[in-house]
């Protein structure tokens, strides 16, 4: 479950990002690497923490830790 109420189920991280990816109005065509680094400064522009990147485990990781992911 995600905060802003929509629900993704994946088997793990990478196809997290990529249905993430997939889900988005602006960067669906992009790379999963891609999505990750514009999401992350997205986030980071709105609350001021930062997502990392480096893989898509880190970046969920993150995503939970920083309340993007509820469940």
């Amino acid at each position: 479950i995600l905060a802003d109420g929509g629900r993704i189920a994946a088997s793990g991280p990478s196809e997290f990002v990529r249905l993430l990816r997939e889900g988005s109005w602006f960067d669906s065509e992009c790379t999963d690497e891609e999505y990750m680094v514009n999401f992350s400064g997205w986030y980071r522009e709105l609350h001021g923490v930062t997502v990392r990147t480096d893989t898509p485990e880190h970046f969920m990781d993150d995503l939970k830790k920083y309340g993007y992911i509820k469940g």
